[in-house]
């Protein structure tokens, strides 16, 4: 089928995530968030790179792996500095990274992930997109976060998510997820306003 228009969005983070473990100072699973710094242990000819969390209650900290007894030639001198000066940028590309987490064997808090979603043109979701019988819609969620497709379509389409299911059993709208490639996909059949 050829569509009128094609509009895809993006699933963006606004922050690093947490990570639920056990606190040795709190004595219970607690939260820990990401502290934007990294630890750097240079020793003879091997680098060991932490990124820092933090416990959110009693502020004990604990060392998620970025580089494990490395050669110092193997990581670009760019790269080294940005450790040593705690890049906040470095340090939200890694607080992002599912394969970090699970590299780490750490518990992402998906529940408190704070989100925004972005148009292609760098609309926001809710900057009152209306959409037609024959729209395309693509939602790309590159960061692989855990959020529920229907409170994302209900976001998008700006419905409520009783509203998206009724559009959906009558064919109305098709929503499909493509959970390889981290999309999901919404096909407008008929108008929904």
């Amino acid at each position: 089928m050829s569509y009128l228009r094609k509009i895809e969005y993006t699933i963006v983070p606004e922050e690093s995530f947490k990570i639920l473990r056990n606190c040795s100072g709190c004595g219970c699973k607690a939260v820990f968030h990401n502290t934007n710094c990294f630890r750097v242990n240079a020793n003879g000819n091997k680098i060991d790179v932490w990124l820092i969390y933090q416990c959110i209650k009693c502020k004990h900290t604990n060392n998620l792996t970025v580089y494990e007894r490395r050669r110092p030639g193997s990581i670009s001198r760019q790269e080294y500095e940005e450790y040593l000066s705690n890049s906040p940028e470095l340090a939200f590309e890694y607080g992002t990274d599912s394969h970090f987490f699970t590299r780490n064997k750490a518990e992402v808090e998906w529940s408190s992930i704070k989100y925004i979603i972005k148009r292609q043109n760098g609309m926001l979701a809710e900057d009152n997109q209306l959409f037609h019988k024959g729209d395309l819609i693509i939602i790309n969620n590159s960061y692989a976060l855990k959020i529920r497709t229907d409170k994302v379509v209900s976001e998008i389409l700006n419905l409520t998510r009783s509203r998206i299911r009724g559009l959906k059993e009558s064919d109305v709208i098709i929503v499909r997820e493509e959970s390889q490639e981290h999309k999901i996909i919404i096909e407008i059949k008929g108008e929904i306003y």
